[in-house]
């Protein structure tokens, strides 16, 4: 089968490798029908996540149809259409029994490894033709027959993350919430910032499209080469600042500046992938009664909340996807990814 492998920083390659088979009666065989580039991925693109190790499978947001399943699996059987966590839990040890499947203490060998799709041998990615899936039970979810593979194709990782941001920011009716991040993310958080009953949600992103879009969802926008970020906050929320603060870019220095901008009693969530120290202004936080939450997902939780949101129609995540391509030219769509051009918010690439 075709995979695309990683081997260093900007050399990915698309090769021919074994399919996976069944390993333990646990495990589901998935033919990828979908798959897309996180922004996570990117991570290994550019060097910022150092991988141990070279030769394996990239990508954990992909959905398909299950081939074979072991027989221990109740939930999903052959030809089921199905998404997969892009964290693996276990289902059964004491974390993953608190919703917590992104720390469970199987998948990650007592915290020694990742359990994430695409970043290791131990768990080979989606951007590949088929995958195997460990602890399908607790790993894998049914696609209802209302929902394409490309809107389920976002349950994988960024609108769990984008949901887990906005509980983490506990937004609440009638907030006003600042998002660090027109991005894929950034976009489904503001969507979801609405959907919790946000009054008024503020979009920062130096990206004019990606603003021009965030205008489309109802945000009121800031570029912050053009204007002055805290002073255009406090203007929109009559100088007492923002409930929240999401970040969803990943930049140490945009969870500093976000104590500025919130009110006595706010939150600062962050959504973006931070794997650098942040100096916090401790004295601001304390002051102020601020407090800072954050993590890595658990899409297992957030699966059953959103799947109804896109089976009603108030909620599609589709509508990031702005490039498809198949995935022979997966590693054309990492560089547009990685540099933005042509508009891009989302590549999906199909096997």
């Amino acid at each position: 089968m075709q995979a695309v492998i990683f081997h260093g920083p900007h050399d990915f390659r698309l090769e021919s490798i074994n399919e996976p088979k069944l390993e333990s009666p646990s495990d589901a065989i998935l033919r990828v029908t979908h798959t897309t580039i996180c922004g996570s991925d990117l991570h290994l693109w550019d060097g910022g996540l150092p991988a141990a190790e070279q030769g394996f499978a990239v990508g954990h947001e992909f959905v398909g149809i299950i081939e074979q399943v072991g027989e221990a699996v109740t939930t999903v059987g052959p030809g089921d259409r199905a998404l997969v966590s892009c964290t693996i839990g276990c289902g059964s040890c004491s974390r993953c029994r608190r919703g917590l499947h992104s720390g469970c203490s199987v998948t990650t060998a007592g915290g020694t490894r990742s359990n994430i799709f695409g970043f290791s041998s131990a768990f080979p990615g989606g951007q590949a033709e088929v995958v195997r899936i460990p602890f399908a039970d607790s790993n894998v979810f049914q696609i209802p027959d209302g929902v394409s593979d490309e809107q389920a194709l976002f349950l994988t990782d960024i609108l769990p993350t984008a949901n887990m941001a906005t509980e983490f920011a506990e937004v609440a009716p009638g907030d006003h919430v600042v998002v660090f991040g027109c991005g894929p993310v950034g976009s489904l958080v503001q969507q979801l910032a609405f959907i919790r009953g946000a009054a008024v949600v503020i979009a920062v992103d130096l990206d004019e499209a990606r603003l021009a879009h965030a205008r489309q969802l109802g945000c009121e926008t800031i570029h912050p080469e053009k204007e002055n970020v805290l002073e255009r906050i406090l203007q929109i929320t009559d100088g007492e600042g923002a409930a929240s603060v999401i970040e969803a870019v990943g930049r140490t220095e945009l969870v500093s500046q976000a104590a500025l901008y919130l009110r006595p009693g706010g939150v600062i969530a962050v959504a973006g992938v931070i794997i650098a120290n942040v100096d916090l202004p401790w004295a601001l936080f304390l002051m102020k009664n601020l407090s800072l939450r954050g993590g890595l997902v658990n899409p297992q939780r957030h699966v059953p909340q959103l799947m109804p949101l896109i089976e009603s129609g108030r909620l599609d995540p589709a509508q990031l996807v702005t490039h498809r391509m198949p995935l022979s030219e997966a590693i054309a769509g990492y560089e547009l990814f990685a540099e933005r051009r042509d508009g891009v918010l989302k590549v999906v690439l199909e096997p």
